[in-house]
């Protein structure tokens, strides 16, 4: 008779615990004991169970890892808790939770006793929280939890992805670490407000990363609350919009005006104008632009500050709009350039007497709110059409054509282009130099930059220059104000910028990473024209790797700072970087330094000139480097002719060095043949490198 029935039957008879006794040390025994949960847990009857395996422990079921560990167990003796999946009589699965131990009668019997328990719940739920746990550890979008008190307890890997803060520094703190300073503090009290009242707040908000550039987040904050219903724990969960919300920006203002003077910009004058030249079909009354430049605008800036000059700007176009009448069309074409068309004139003559007066008015001195008064003449070029066929472009350009015979003149004059059916080629200077660049005699030139510690060249810098038929290799001075202050200016960044990733790509190929620095003008930047133009260059040639670095002039004047910074920041978002040229060369501008998202700060020749033998040049030099270095920015010194130049900045711990020293700049046929080819290895050679070098 079993020892299992009886008294002992019933004390083991727990109504939450199912219990089975098989006889003998080894899986496979027959059961000599099964309670009522048992019999619940498993679906069989008693009667079934009895003197037959245990259903639960059937070795054809059970997965081999958890066979190899429970024969291990009983081997060593020793009792053991395992869950694993079972079946019951149904053949429902559940986890099964299974404790095992050996015992022995007096009479020296021996029987194994298990005691199971449903623990799926259990195990559901430990899975939901492995799950929440990888979400929490792989979605894209950054998680912080606060506390009741909103200080921060725990944060996402995102978290650091998106903010640049790690866990460590983020735990403790406030969420306001991040705070830009653009939102009040009315604007987080309504947030919480909504929060408490609805449970969850959604919406953007503006915040700055650890390296203080701008981070807008689409922002969903939540409540926890506690079983008493008190708030435990905020939970933000946020993704970067930034570029979105930039791009957005952007748009919007292109979309119509010149985001400082309110008058219209390039792009929606142009559209404009086009229509009231298809209208000449009709009206025959002709049409005229008045293309305008200040002249002498920049001493004003450089005087004064940009502040000034934004002033003056703003002051010159409420004149021109007082001027002008309600069907006219004014336009800041950017700068200092202001573009006037002028419907119903009838002739060209009349449209000169609106240019004089338009010059009369702009050349009264304007008092600036500093109290300096100044004064500044304007150029103007004059292009009519009665004729609907002609484009906006040609107009444009021919106007833009005869301002340029106006500054040659003398500067503070009108000039009249003839008549646009009467133009041929032209002699006058932007017609020579577009036909020069539309015939392909505008090339480049590629200057090596030296890493002078490492003492290898890990890029060039493309400079543009003039292969005259008659006159040879002319210098940027006889034709880039022409291109960078006309029409030309965004067909040729856009030609720079592909003409760079062409180039590097043959480096590419031959396994050296190096970078090409190219100069960049203020409308190449402010239209955005550099962000598509790199996004498309890199599409072009294939360009896996980084290949340009976007120079941006010292005195480059930025009318919306914050426009500027947005997008120089989608080019390094599309591998770029971007460096500031020519700093010391003026009046250098720190804003531009801490704002800018820079990589590299170029310090002038002017600087750099005789800092091996002067202590004062020495000590001017050391403060810009180590001011570089403070910011995280690599500085690289123009303008190198000796050794000694090079050896003392060395000392100093400049980063880069370019210069005659280290090489002219040569056409790109001169650099493969000195730096690819294996028969003439340079002084300063290439290094290949696995990782892209900065420059």
């Amino acid at each position: 008779m079993s020892p299992f029935h009886g008294d002992l039957g019933t004390l083991l008879d727990f109504p939450s615990l199912a219990i089975c006794i098989s006889e003998g040390d080894t899986l496979g025994g027959r059961l000599a004991y099964v309670n009522h949960a048992f019999e619940r847990l498993t679906g069989h009857a008693r009667e079934e169970l009895l003197g037959s395996g245990c259903p639960l422990l059937d070795s054809e079921e059970l997965e081999a890892t958890h066979r190899r560990a429970l024969i291990g167990a009983l081997r060593d003796g020793r009792p053991f808790t395992l869950t694993l999946p079972c079946r019951r009589r149904d053949g429902e699965l559940f986890h099964n939770e299974l404790s095992l131990s050996r015992f022995c009668l007096g009479d020296g019997r021996r029987y194994l006793i298990g005691i199971h328990r449903d623990v799926s719940q259990r195990e559901a739920h430990q899975n939901r929280l492995e799950l929440a746990q990888a979400v929490f550890n792989n979605t894209h979008d950054g998680i912080l939890v606060t506390d009741a008190n909103k200080r921060i307890i725990d944060t996402n890997p995102a978290f650091t992805e998106l903010t640049g803060y790690s866990r460590e520094e983020a735990l403790g703190k406030k969420p306001n670490l991040l705070s830009s300073g653009k939102h009040d503090s009315g604007f987080y009290e309504s947030m919480f407000a909504t929060v408490e009242s609805r449970g969850f707040w959604s919406g953007d908000i503006w915040n700055t990363r650890k390296d203080g550039s701008q981070l807008i987040e689409n922002t969903t904050i939540s409540a926890i609350r506690d079983e008493s219903g008190r708030i435990a724990n905020y939970i933000g969960v946020f993704r970067d919009i930034t570029q979105r919300r930039l791009n957005q920006a952007r748009l919007e203002r292109m979309a119509s005006y010149d985001p400082l003077t309110g008058l219209f910009n390039r792009e929606h004058f142009n559209t404009l104008l086009e229509s009231q030249l298809v209208s000449l079909e009709y009206t025959q009354s002709g049409l005229a632009v008045l293309f305008l430049d200040l002249d002498d605008f920049k001493p004003i800036n450089d005087n004064f500050g940009h502040a000034c000059g934004d002033e003056l700007l703003i002051e010159i176009s409420r004149r021109l709009k007082h001027l002008m009448r309600a069907n006219d069309l004014t336009a800041r074409f950017g700068g200092d350039e202001f573009v006037i068309a002028l419907t119903g004139l009838g002739t060209a003559d009349k449209a000169a007497k609106v240019a004089e007066k338009v010059m009369a008015d702009i050349i009264r001195p304007y008092q600036l709110d500093n109290g300096e008064l100044v004064r500044v003449s304007v150029s103007v070029g004059i292009a009519f059409t009665s004729s609907h066929e002609i484009s906006a472009a040609q107009l444009l350009d021919a106007a833009d054509a005869a301002m340029y015979d106006a500054k040659q003149q003398g500067k503070n004059r009108l000039a009249q282009a003839d008549t646009l059916d009467q133009r041929g080629a032209g002699q006058d200077a932007y017609t020579l130099v577009k036909t020069a660049f539309d015939a392909g005699q505008i090339e480049l030139f590629f200057q090596p930059i030296l890493s002078i510690h490492r003492q290898h060249i890990i890029g060039f810098e493309a400079l543009a220059r003039w292969r005259h038929p008659e006159k040879g290799v002319l210098g940027p001075q006889h034709f880039m104000d022409v291109i960078t202050q006309s029409s030309l200016s965004l067909p040729y960044g856009r030609w720079l910028i592909d003409e760079a990733a062409r180039v590097a790509k043959r480096f590419h190929v031959e396994g050296h990473e190096i970078a090409i620095g190219v100069n960049l003008s203020q409308d190449q930047i402010e239209t955005g024209a550099i962000v598509e133009s790199l996004a498309s260059s890199r599409h072009r040639h294939d360009l896996r790797r980084p290949f340009l670095v976007a120079e941006v002039l010292e005195s480059t004047h930025f009318h919306d700072l914050d426009l500027a910074c947005g997008l120089l920041q989608e080019t390094r978002n599309l591998g770029a970087q971007v460096a500031l040229d020519d700093f010391g060369s003026g009046i250098s501008s720190i804003t531009y330094v801490s704002q800018l998202p820079l990589n590299t700060l170029k310090v002038d020749r002017t600087v750099t000139r005789h800092v091996e033998a002067r202590e004062d040049r020495r000590q001017f030099v050391s403060g810009i480097i180590r001011m570089g270095h403070a910011m995280g920015l690599q500085v690289l010194a123009e303008g190198i002719e000796s050794e000694g130049q090079l050896e003392a900045l060395r000392l100093l711990g400049c980063d880069l060095a370019q210069g005659f020293h280290i090489g002219r700049p040569m056409a790109e046929s001169e650099i493969v043949k000195r730096y690819l080819s294996p028969d003439t290895p340079p002084r300063f050679p290439l290094k290949r490198e696995s990782r892209v070098c900065r420059v």
